[in-house]
């Protein structure tokens, strides 16, 4: 069974995680490694290699079949939000080859990273969100009328890794802010992940005081809720977690289980969720694996031997989705050699 992780980035503890999996449960396979840039640390963890096109330019998606073709992959785990929306727009033709692509339908995928419209989307479900604002003329009305207060944050729609993430304590600040996100947008890849334009791509919304939990949302591969697993964040390094504890609260599990339950996607989903003390609100939802996961797979849970598990109709066993709570965990970086000829070059 050969599993294709594309844009691993840093990501060398998911590559190992795959190849762990794979070797305990007895299965001949790879863990095939793909990223856009030449010195990406986790090129150099995968059984093979491939440097490929940015997810932005429209020879991504081709290479990608034909890394597939040539690897004869089987499953395609996405861990970037911005190669979701391409790879969930070629899914069927992914399962055509028989290829299974751990991402939600394209419309769930539009729907999630939409940030602007999550009260819309989990009132349904009995979720809270925050309350949003698309311009500065709405959030000035919000303001006058008591419906929120300062401090304001202000962000892309469409948001990912903290880019564009800035808070407003007076309407100066706010006009400051949302002007500087448009810019950064222009400026970026979120650009070319919407149709919106720059200034549509930006919310002003409440900001939810309180606890900080990294929220995992697990369904198999028919969109059916398998599983949740919740860290309480302590401290954040460029939009990823870098120290939490592992905790398994009954309500905020209860929340996971709607979401997972009503977007019906497949694969793995993470969201923000703040605790104000009373409720928790969703900030946000990332429909891919998230780099918290690494906390809870310390913790005892064991994803990706589910992943192959579903993938080859095999049993999943329940102590991989289940992780031990109460244990404080930090990240820590490491260094690895920069081998240029290791990965194949498919940019051309």
């Amino acid at each position: 069974m050969n599993i294709l992780i594309p844009s691993c980035a840093r990501r060398i503890d998911f590559v190992g995680f795959f190849k762990n999996a794979l070797r305990d449960l007895g299965i001949d396979g790879k863990v095939v490694v793909a990223d856009p840039d030449y010195n990406a640390p986790s090129l150099q963890a995968g059984d093979n290699s491939y440097v490929i096109p940015h997810q932005t330019d429209e020879k991504y998606l081709d290479k990608i079949f034909d890394i597939c073709d040539k690897e004869n992959i089987d499953c395609i785990v996405p861990l970037n939000d911005w190669e979701v929306p391409k790879l969930a727009s070629a899914k069927s033709e992914f399962l055509n080859k028989d290829i299974k692509v751990l991402v939600a339908e394209e419309d769930v995928v539009e729907k999630v990273r939409d940030k602007g419209k999550y009260r819309e989307l989990l009132e349904p479900f009995e979720v809270k969100a925050p309350i949003s604002y698309m311009n500065v003329e709405d959030a000035k009305k919000g303001l006058q009328s008591g419906e929120v207060d300062y401090p304001l944050i202000i962000k892309p729609r469409n948001g990912s890794a903290s880019m564009g993430v800035d808070f407003a304590n007076n309407l100066d600040e706010v006009q400051h802010a949302y002007d500087s996100a448009v810019k950064e947008i222009l400026d970026s890849p979120l650009d070319d992940a919407t149709s919106k334009e720059a200034h549509e791509n930006v919310i002003i919304q409440e900001v939810i005081e309180g606890d900080k939990f990294s929220v995992d949302i697990f369904n198999d591969l028919d969109g059916n809720f398998v599983t949740s697993l919740v860290r309480k964040q302590l401290d954040m390094r460029g939009g990823d977690i870098d120290r939490c504890i592992t905790e398994n609260p009954p309500e905020l599990m209860a929340v996971a289980e709607k979401i997972g339950s009503n977007l019906n996607h497949v694969g793995y989903m993470n969201a923000d969720v703040y605790y104000n003390g009373k409720d928790y609100y969703v900030i946000d939802i990332n429909p891919r694996f998230g780099g918290g996961y690494a906390f809870s797979h310390r913790a005892g849970a064991n994803i990706p031997a589910a992943i192959i598990a579903m993938v080859k109709g095999d049993e999943v066993k329940k102590e991989w989705l289940i992780q031990k709570a109460g244990l404080e965990l930090a990240r820590h970086d490491t260094v690895v050699n920069i081998n240029k000829e290791k990965p194949d070059v498919m940019k051309e």
